[in-house]
């Protein structure tokens, strides 16, 4: 087969694109995490958040919240453990998910969860404005 320096360049960058949407991060370690909690009850709750990581879980945050109200939470977790999922927990009510393929977004992350009569949920915050605050 010809292979000619054009082949090659293409291919070699081609392949770097590949490996940078990859999920690798530069190794720097989740320093802040955002949670925006939205309480759409008329009773109030106790919230409870927690880490995940492959050795176990992190240390469980709780606070209360008022029904009908909105709380805005920082974490500062542990930086010598790699999070790859979190837990949130009210009532019966329980959502979980995946911290893993965030990219170099994983210093600063921002969950945003609701609570409502039927259920919790979470999602991971898009553009993250309390990450820029």
């Amino acid at each position: 087969m010809f292979f000619t320096r054009r082949h090659f360049i293409g291919s070699a960058t081609l392949l770097l694109g590949i490996a940078g949407c990859s999920g690798s991060t530069d190794d720097t370690p989740l320093q802040e995490l955002y949670l925006e909690v939205l309480n759409l009850t008329d009773e109030p709750h106790t919230f409870h958040f927690v880490l995940e990581s492959d050795d176990g879980l992190g240390q469980w945050q709780d606070f209360e919240l008022d029904a009908d109200a909105l709380r805005e939470v920082v974490i500062e977790p542990e930086t010598d453990r790699e999070w790859s999922g979190y837990q949130v927990v009210t009532s019966d009510k329980r959502a979980s998910g995946s911290l893993l393929g965030q990219g170099d977004e994983q210093t600063c992350l921002q969950l945003n969860c609701r609570i409502t009569d039927d259920d919790i949920s979470s999602t991971m915050s898009t553009d993250r404005p309390l990450c820029n605050s």
